[in-house]
Parts: C-alpha cells; structure tokens; sequence
C-alpha cells in the first residue's frame, strides 16, 4: 500500500474520530442540563465560570462583577470568553457548550495526527492515531468534555499551536509561525502554567531566525510581539478595569502560592529561621528562609513531595489521588519517551526545530506542575494538555530509531 494511500485512510479516519465524539455528545447524559442548574448548584470553578461568562454576554468584556479589580481566578481566564462566545451563538444553555467541547476534543486528535503523521511510517501514524483516539475516549471523553473546565480549551489551542509551529519551521512559512505565536499566547491566556514555556520558546526561535540570516532580527521582533500581544488580553482588562497591569491570575503572591500548596509541616522547627545564616545576616524574607530550613531540617521529606509529583505526572495517580486508579498507557507512553531521548542520544542527530520546540513544551509544562502546582486539583485534568503530545515519540522511535539500534547492536562483535 502507498504512503498517499494510508494518509488518506488516515485521515478519513481522523474525521471519523471527529464526527464520533460530536455523535457522543448530542446522546450522552449531562448532570446539568440547564444552564442556570450550573450556576445555582456549583459555587466552585464552575460556577463561577458559567457566572462570569453571562455577565460577559450581558454587560461586555470588562466582567461586570470585577469592575474596578483585577482578575484572580479561576485561572482559565480566556474560557470564560469562550463559553460567553457560546451563549451569544447558542443561548443561555448547557448542552450546546458540552457539545462544542467533543467536537473540538475530536478537532483535537485529527489535528495532532496531522501535525506528526509525517515524522513516521504512514502504518506507525495509523496506530499513533489509535493511541490518541484512546486517550481522548479514556482521559477527557469520559472524565472532562462535559464538565466547565478550561483544560477542554487549553488542549485544542494547543493542537492548533503545534500544527503552526511544526509546519512553519519544518517548511520555513512565516505566516504559519506567527499563526503558531497567536495560538500560543491564546493557550496561555487559557493556562497560565503555559507561560513558562512561552518565554522559553523565544530563545529558540530567535537563534533559528539567526542561523537562517535573512531578515533575521525583523522576524524575531515580529514573531516575540505576536506572541507577547496575543497573550496580553488579561493585562488590557485589568489595567481598564483596576489600574493594576496583572498579566496572569493571580490569588496573592508567589509565597502565598506556595505556603498554599507546599505547605511545611509541623515537625519542622522554624525557630531555627531565626538564627539562620540567610535571615540573620543576609536578611532574606523569614518566609523564605523557612523553606530553607525545610529543606535542611528535613530534605527526605521534602524531595519526596516532589518525587510524588513526578510519579503522578507518569500515571500513578493513586500517589496523590486514591479516588482514581494508575493509568497505564500513560506509563507506557513515557516509557517510551525516555527510550526515545536515550536513542535519539546515542544517535548524536542534530535536533530540528520543530522537535525542540515540542520536548522544550513538554519538560516546561510538567516542570511548571510538578514544581509550583496543586496537579491533582479535579483530579488530573491539570495534564491533560500536555498527555497528548508525549505519545508521538514512542511511535518515532519505533520507526526511525530503533530499527537503527538493533542493527548497530547486531553489527557488534560478539565477545567469547
């Protein structure tokens, strides 16, 4: 069978995927069917979401509610344009925000095949497709399309974002690369944990732009304000509204988020912080010397908070969780991505752009998480936008990589 034959089959097969989880929605049961039912009956991120974006369709895009302050929560903040988008189209209702929500879960999984497809064999891109059907069906289908939750949005802006990124730099189109930078910023606005990765990214693509010379500085500069622009909506309406040029969500302080969720336990002494060298003669803030003194007081304890993190991140949710099992592809998949950075290692490539850009989104995302966020919040729906870009390297590495690391391995003289 010809490559243009199974990318045909494939994506028939995408659209199929499309069309399943739009069929899904108009049959499934929804908790709330009413709109108003989300707001009387929730008072969490969902109820506030569903409330602000009626006060959006009301009374315009300030947020009537918050006129004359900044906006603190929930972070989503670019999701409550998105469901007042949907009332305005639909009307006051539920069902149509839920329905939207499948076919861009769908959107999603067409759009990341599509993205990948390329960098394996047509049949290796059939079975990634399957791997991502599965998730979408297991991970978000079943848990997150029908809930008020951003991360619904955050994984199809991200689709759209590397479907740019990694057609614009593998085929060097610079409308496609800053049609990438919009959809970065919009994922931030709809995440801010993306944040990191969207200053990381700069430095990248300024280096790729002056590797290629031409018109080197003119595109950096064009593609950083795209990117800083796009993700600048927040800060425009807080400043209009409060005077206060907050550019992400914020509930206080970075110290207040991290006495929130790092908390330091009791068996700590603090009295110690007192006399600590940091404190007494440097004249840090007590409250950062007090996690100094965590760390020495008690560093197995410490590290393995982290530790734990890492491993929910790699599927063993019950370590945070106990109300959800381990999920297993997820082990799977990132046993795969390590065995792929080893090899692509060992094989001493040179790393494209695209791919860089990709590893560079992943070790930001989970980082951000695993250091300075609470990721079993709704259980794990705070991974669901990174879970999906993790998988096509396992089926690279099957095509391209390991084949080569078998036959180098056989080529090796066997010792007596």
């Amino acid at each position: 069978m010809t490559k243009a034959r199974f990318f045909r089959i494939g994506t028939i097969l995408a659209i199929f995927i499309i069309i399943f989880f739009f069929a899904k929605s108009l049959t499934r049961h929804y908790d709330y069917p009413t709109y108003q039912s989300i707001i009387k009956a929730r008072s969490d991120d969902w109820g506030t979401y569903a409330r602000y974006a009626l006060d959006i369709k009301q009374n315009g895009l300030i947020i009537q509610e918050l006129k004359g302050t900044s906006y603190r929560a929930p972070a989503g903040f670019l999701y409550n344009y998105f469901i007042a988008l949907l009332l305005a189209l639909f009307g006051e209702k539920s069902i149509p925000i839920f329905v939207v929500q499948h076919l861009m879960l769908g959107l999603s999984v067409a759009l990341i095949y599509w993205t990948f497809r390329d960098k394996m064999s047509p049949f290796l891109g059939l079975l990634f497709l399957s791997a991502l059907f599965i998730f979408a069906l297991k991970d978000v289908y079943k848990n997150y399309a029908p809930l008020l939750l951003s991360e619904n949005l955050a994984l199809f802006t991200l689709s759209l974002f590397f479907f740019c990124f990694v057609r614009g730099f593998d085929r060097d189109v610079f409308t496609l690369q800053l049609l990438a930078a919009v959809f970065m910023g919009i994922s931030v606005l709809t995440r801010p944990n993306i944040v990191v990765y969207e200053f990381a990214l700069i430095f990248p693509v300024i280096f790729y732009y002056f590797k290629k010379k031409k018109a080197w500085f003119t595109k950096s500069v064009i593609f950083v304000s795209v990117l800083v622009l796009s993700s600048s909506f927040l800060l425009v309406r807080n400043y209009a509204s409060s005077g206060e040029m907050y550019f992400l969500p914020t509930h206080g302080t970075s110290m207040d988020y991290i006495k929130t969720y790092i908390p330091i336990p009791p068996s700590v002494d603090l009295s110690r912080a007192e006399t600590n060298v940091l404190y007494a003669k440097l004249h840090l803030k007590k409250d950062v010397v007090a996690y100094a003194e965590y760390i020495i007081q008690k560093p197995v304890l410490f590290f393995t908070h982290y530790f734990k993190k890492f491993l929910y991140c790699l599927g063993y949710i019950p370590i945070l969780d106990p109300h959800n099992g381990p999920r297993g592809r997820w082990m799977v998949m990132w046993a795969c991505y390590f065995a792929y950075l080893v090899l692509r290692v060992a094989r001493r490539y040179t790393m494209e752009m695209w791919e860089l850009g990709v590893h560079l989104f992943i070790f930001c995302y989970y980082a951000a998480l695993i250091l300075g966020g609470q990721i079993q919040n709704y259980g794990f729906r705070m991974l669901i936008p990174a879970v999906f870009f993790v998988p096509a390297f396992g089926f690279i590495m099957l095509d391209k990589l390991w084949p080569e690391a078998k036959a180098k391995m056989r080529m090796q003289p066997r010792s007596l």
